[in-house]
């Protein structure tokens, strides 16, 4: 379900105070020193490396973390899949129907509102359940993955040497 704009709007507004989200396109390197890490995650969080992934591993990114989100959850829990500043969703990740664009009225006709992809090509994607109890967080200009909460972590773990990804933290 495609969330309005307030309730986007309320959801950024949770992001920001409850992960300390500093967005900024300066800085685009690893380094984890905390004046310089976008998010303040809870603990346990860790950090991934997207640099060295084929076309291939990017291809299979998607399939993997969506499993990943599955196993994550448990039937009837929903998350929220967001692109920053853009559109959000609230799905079931057990329905396939729920994690499409969609096309919605702006007052002037239509707009298209994309569904997160999961590696962040340009824009921050977001896949958070609805607690905030666990993250998958891309991290465009970092060429990252911030990721936190116990059941998210192993899934990630498990998946993170098939794509290319170099664990940072």
């Amino acid at each position: 379900m495609l969330l309005n704009e307030q309730e986007t709007r309320d959801l950024e507004e949770r992001v920001l105070l409850k992960l300390r989200f500093r967005p900024a396109a300066g800085y685009r390197g690893h380094s984890l020193l905390w004046w310089k890490r976008p998010f303040r995650l809870p603990k346990p969080w860790a950090v991934y490396a997207l640099d060295d992934m084929s076309q291939d591993q990017i291809e299979q990114m998607a399939p993997a973390v969506k499993k990943a989100l599955l196993q994550t959850t448990a039937p009837g829990e929903r998350l929220y899949a967001m692109d920053w500043y853009h559109c959000a969703f609230l799905y079931d990740p057990r329905k396939e129907n729920e994690q499409k664009s969609v096309k919605e009225a702006d007052g002037d006709g239509k707009y298209r509102a994309a569904f997160p992809f999961y590696y962040p090509d340009g824009d921050y994607y977001f896949f958070l359940d609805e607690e905030f109890r666990f993250g998958y967080l891309g991290h465009p200009w970092r060429n990252e993955i911030w990721a936190f909460g116990e059941k998210l972590l192993p899934e990630l773990e498990r998946i993170a040497p098939a794509l290319g990804w170099k664990k940072l933290r």
